[in-house]
């Protein structure tokens, strides 16, 4: 949201619409308009790999790839997520032909057939992202039915967290209707209704943004516990996993050093044998 307030928003700020106009050859223009498919793009890719993380972790928990997917490195998951839509962007991000119509109102002026395929390919992209999380999702629902009575206690924390990205998957269906009638106004015509449409972006954008936060609040029972004290003033409680874990921790080192002086009275005796052993020679 940040970026698009950069990009579209600030052009209502006399100083930052002289600036944007003067210099809008110089990929200012272009970068306001193509920047909407670049992360939508990334959104896109980004939920597919959540869903399919949440998969893997619940249904094959130990199998080869969920354990290369768990232990993949910061750096590897970072390029991941940015380089995959960074390159499915590139058919969007060439175009730099694009311009401001003029100062006092600073409407972008796109050519037509540059508006029909990037619409075409953001409701190819935006499908293809519904059509695949919703078959993981459908797969996963199956899994879970039939072996309902076998899931241990973290694999159901999993799927508290798997509810979460499916109820971010329901927005995208929304999205999917938006840029249905987008694509179908920009192949018809360029004029009122493909305007209209773009001046719905920001809350199709929001919906996206905007859930995200409240399906933690609700799904997460131990968050919505937190929460639901600090409206109340009351001090943070400790969770049961914090304890657990804690007290693990805790028995783990205990254990640790009863092992470590253990294995120092054993040496301490051996060599006081050994030391008797010589005297009595």
């Amino acid at each position: 949201m940040i970026i698009f307030f950069v990009a579209v928003d600030a052009r209502t700020y006399s100083l930052v619409k002289a600036y944007y106009f003067e210099y809008q050859k110089y990929y200012v223009a272009a970068g306001s308009y193509n920047n909407i498919y670049y992360f939508l793009y990334i959104r896109c890719t980004g939920i597919i790999f959540l869903s399919l993380q949440r998969y893997l972790i619940i249904t094959a928990p130990t199998s080869y790839l969920t354990h290369k997917v768990q232990n993949a490195s910061k750096l590897q998951i970072v390029s991941v997520y940015w380089v995959i839509p960074t390159i499915l962007s590139l058919v969007v991000l060439k175009d730099y032909n694009i311009s401001y119509d003029n100062l006092e109102n600073m409407s972008m002026m796109v050519d037509q057939e540059i508006i029909k395929r990037n619409t075409l390919m953001a409701l190819i992209v935006v499908t293809s992202t519904c059509i695949i999380c919703s078959s993981l999702y459908g797969s996963l629902f199956y899994y879970i039915r039939k072996h309902t009575a076998g899931l241990s206690r973290s694999l159901r924390r999993e799927i508290h967290l798997a509810i979460q990205v499916f109820v971010l998957l329901l927005a995208f269906f929304a999205i999917l209707v938006y840029y249905s009638f987008q694509n179908y106004f920009s192949q018809t015509q360029n004029t009122g209704p493909i305007f209209y449409m773009r001046a719905l972006y920001p809350m199709a954008n929001g919906l996206l943004s905007y859930i995200n936060p409240f399906c933690i609040l609700f799904l997460n029972k131990d968050l919505t516990y937190q929460f639901t004290r600090s409206l109340t003033c009351h001090k943070f409680s400790v969770s049961e996993v914090h304890v657990s874990v804690g007290a693990s921790n805790s028995k783990k080192s205990h254990d640790k050093h009863r092992k470590h002086l253990g294995s120092t009275r054993t040496d301490e005796s051996t060599v006081a044998n050994h030391n008797q052993s010589s005297i009595v020679v």
